[in-house]
């Protein structure tokens, strides 16, 4: 799933869910609550210009803050004009720069940043990506939780361990060292 997706995902899961039938009805106020989820609000709306303190933003930076941080840093560097402020023409200026970005020295920084955003809109939206279980055991900790996940990038990852994080030739790596392993036990 990519982030335009996960935005449109989250804005359909803006609205409330009712819980409960009439009759289990508990209220601590006077007022109705309000009909939309704050949180999927806070994610989807406007970013303020500039960098913000940890005290200025509680919760996550919003969509828009986080892709034009990247976009303007982009765009400056590379001498190009700012653009649009939004999510689709911020990503496709990104996309469209991918390979100059993947050059510079803070690319890991602006990956794991993207990363995070992206699972943070799956979390709110309440959307799981698909994880495909493999059958090898992991090689940190030893157990078969390896999967492979939509849209991480990754052949393969851990559940349970965030620095396991193969790519195709080192999953293929560990598939042939496992598979010798169970020959030379003679549990084949």
């Amino acid at each position: 799933m990519s982030i335009p997706e996960a935005v449109v995902q989250c804005w359909l899961a803006r609205h409330r869910v009712q819980r409960g039938t009439s009759s289990e009805r508990v209220s601590a106020s006077k007022e109705a609550p309000i009909p939309l989820r704050m949180d999927v609000l806070s994610l989807l709306g406007p970013s303020a210009d500039g960098v913000l303190s940890g005290d200025d933003q509680e919760g996550p930076v919003p969509v828009v803050g986080v892709l034009a941080a990247w976009s303007d840093l982009v765009a400056e560097q590379t001498r190009q004009k700012p653009v649009s402020h939004t999510v689709s023409g911020l990503t496709q200026h990104l996309l469209g720069n991918v390979d100059w970005a993947y050059r510079q020295t803070w690319v890991a920084d602006f990956a794991e940043e993207l990363e995070g955003l992206l699972k943070t809109l799956r979390k709110v939206s309440g959307i799981e990506p698909v994880r495909i279980p493999l059958p090898v055991l992991c090689p940190s900790c030893e157990m078969r939780t390896m999967v492979r996940e939509e849209g991480s990038g990754w052949s393969a990852e851990c559940r349970y361990c965030p620095a396991i994080k193969l790519s195709a030739r080192e999953y293929g790596q560990l598939v042939v060292t496992q598979a010798q392993a169970v020959s030379m036990s003679g549990e084949v």
